[in-house]
């Protein structure tokens, strides 16, 4: 099974030049717009996720959570066996 990356390289390869262009350009200005924005404070983010039906974000004024502090276990974490079972 190919990765996106190696599937986009490969549709890359049959657009036209002009078309490249295009899709070169609309990757600039994504990018552009995705770095340029600030970053959203914990309160913006709840009063965001408020707006969505099914959502019940915390109080305001809710603490935010503890850092923790990992456990130290002989073995593979569960996280990284799941993800490589998924690939």
């Amino acid at each position: 099974m190919a990765s996106v990356k190696e599937i986009l390289v490969q549709e890359v390869e049959r657009l036209s030049e002009e078309d490249a262009r295009r899709v070169l350009e609309l990757i600039r200005t994504t990018t552009a717009v995705v770095t340029d924005r600030p970053k959203l404070t914990r309160e913006e983010l709840i009063r965001r996720a408020a707006g969505h039906p099914g959502i019940r974000p915390p109080d305001l004024n809710a603490p935010p959570f503890r850092k923790v502090k990992p456990i130290k276990c002989p073995g593979i974490p569960a996280s990284e066996l799941l993800i490589r079972d998924r690939r």
